[in-house]
């Protein structure tokens, strides 16, 4: 009993220093290199794969998207941001460089994000928006970038609690991981991205 104390108060200060709550996402923090074979045990056993389900998004240019995103690809990280969350924004260029690296090896693995503050679709925060789009030009991220519409935020976004969180998402669209919660050491994101692929493999 006393070690999985130990190990539920060790798992709650490793996530508060990779990850702002919602409700203080203007709290500075630093991101946690784990080792490899911490993934492991980041999942549930009974984790139970669900859907995203349909939905319209739209990007930072103002188009469209759906769930159709994910058939482009038999794997796609899905990474939840917000405009004040500094190590969310420093692990930006470390998605970019691994998204490229997969894809030059011919690996067919994409990745977006969800910019979670911005509102919704169809009533955006404009000056969230602009601030949003420095961010993305600063940071050289060409992924796609996305503003949540209401199926979105009442389904699978809903209730998050910190940032960054991400899934993996195959191209059915369906939700294949457990949540990885809280910013992560490029090394460490390779390790999640082989293992979740690998999955694919089984």
């Amino acid at each position: 009993m006393k070690k999985l104390v130990v190990m539920i108060i060790s798992f709650a200060l490793i996530t508060s220093l990779s990850a702002c709550g919602n409700e203080n996402i203007n709290q500075e923090s630093v991101s946690v290199d784990r080792k490899e074979d911490d993934t492991d045990k980041e999942e549930k056993e009974d984790f139970e794969i669900v859907n995203i389900g349909t939905f319209k998004a739209e990007n930072f240019n103002g188009e469209t998207v759906t769930e159709e995103i994910f058939g482009e690809y038999d794997l796609t990280m899905v990474n939840l941001w917000t405009t004040t969350c500094t190590y969310c924004i420093q692990e930006m260029p470390h998605l970019e460089e691994l998204r490229k690296e997969y894809q030059d090896a011919g690996t067919s693995f994409n990745i977006i994000s969800v910019c979670m503050d911005l509102g919704k679709v169809d009533d955006k925060n404009q000056d969230n928006l602009a601030t949003a789009k420095e961010i993305i030009e600063k940071t050289e991220v060409t992924y796609e970038n996305l503003i949540p519409d209401d199926a979105l935020l009442n389904g699978r976004l809903k209730d998050i609690q910190a940032f960054p969180e991400s899934f993996f998402v195959d191209r059915e669209g369906n939700i294949v991981s457990e949540p990885y919660i809280g910013a992560n050491s490029k090394n460490h994101w390779r390790v999640v991205m082989n293992k979740e692929l690998g999955k694919l493999e089984d």
